[in-house]
């Protein structure tokens, strides 16, 4: 499978919420439940002057292989946004795209959680809880 996600966070700049995707895209290779089955990259903008372009990470890219689930996903995202000050915790998401459909997660429920996994594989994009 292949997914692009991104973290938001509604109290910050775009600039930080930015910083966060690239910080998760790190935490996601230091997990062992998910660098091990998925390649990660972090995707830039491009440049709208011609030049180079910056540091900001607009999604992460996630390919995927066998040992890899959605539920592992969403749970590396709720340890990452435990680890955020308290300031960003309750504001921040998680952003998943996949074959055109986006679900958002913003709650820490197993229910979440499960619906997350029925929304990217049924094609639903109605939005988590």
């Amino acid at each position: 499978m292949e997914f692009r996600i991104k973290v938001e966070c509604a109290d910050v700049e775009d600039a930080t919420a930015a910083e966060l995707t690239g910080e998760f895209a790190d935490w996601l290779v230091e997990d062992r439940s998910v660098g091990a089955h998925a390649d990660i990259r972090k995707i830039r903008p491009p440049s709208s002057d011609g030049g180079m372009s910056g540091d900001a990470v607009a999604w992460i890219a996630l390919a995927t292989s066998s040992g890899f689930s959605v539920a592992t996903l969403v749970y590396a995202h709720l340890a990452f946004r435990a680890s955020l000050p308290s300031r960003l915790r309750g504001t921040t998401r998680l952003i998943v795209e996949r074959n055109g459909v986006r679900a958002t997660i913003e709650g820490e429920s197993p229910e979440a959680v499960a619906q997350l996994a029925r929304t990217l594989q049924t094609g639903d994009s109605t939005p988590l809880v």
